[in-house]
């Protein structure tokens, strides 16, 4: 499946103008723990030359499993076993681990965007559904989604990779 956002894209490092320069496979695993492929687009920005990718919003970056099932797993905790999400669970360990490594992370960024954005009605929409954050398994559906998203836009996403 070709990707493909209809959003203005922007570079995240200095706000230049991006432009498609090819694509890449991105593969995942779905919900049923089918192994999927996207085609996503590279972007280069015009000022300073980075290559980005364009990233769907049912993924989490550097994850491969997707959003959905990786939420199923942070609120209902490792232990679910087959029956609850597709993958093993060391796999739903490590990434329930993860996800409570960062929660004072999201939380702190979360209410700085608060602050920083108080005149965005839409931003503070988002941020007033996901704070608490520590309340996490009582969200709606799409809450990691929500989440993933607003750190990403704003430019707040922790990156455990350098290159």
């Amino acid at each position: 499946m070709y990707v493909r956002s209809y959003e203005e894209s922007v570079c995240p490092i200095c706000g230049g103008r991006l432009r498609c320069v090819g694509s890449r496979l991105r593969r995942y695993y779905n919900s049923r723990g089918e192994k999927e492929k996207l085609v996503i687009r590279r972007l280069q920005c015009s000022v300073c030359h980075r290559i980005h990718h364009e990233l769907p919003d049912m993924l989490v970056p550097y994850k491969r499993y997707s959003a959905e099932v990786i939420e199923r797993i942070i609120s209902r905790g490792p232990g679910g076993g087959v029956a609850g999400y597709p993958c093993e669970d060391s796999t739903a360990r490590r990434l329930h681990s993860w996800f409570l490594d960062h929660l004072d992370i999201f939380q702190n960024t979360l209410e700085s965007i608060k602050y920083l954005h108080n005149n965005d009605p839409d931003i503070n929409r988002t941020i007033n559904q996901l704070l608490p954050l520590r309340k996490f398994p009582g969200f709606p559906d799409g809450w990691l989604k929500a989440l993933v998203r607003l750190l990403v836009n704003t430019k707040r996403w922790p990156q455990t990779r350098f290159a």
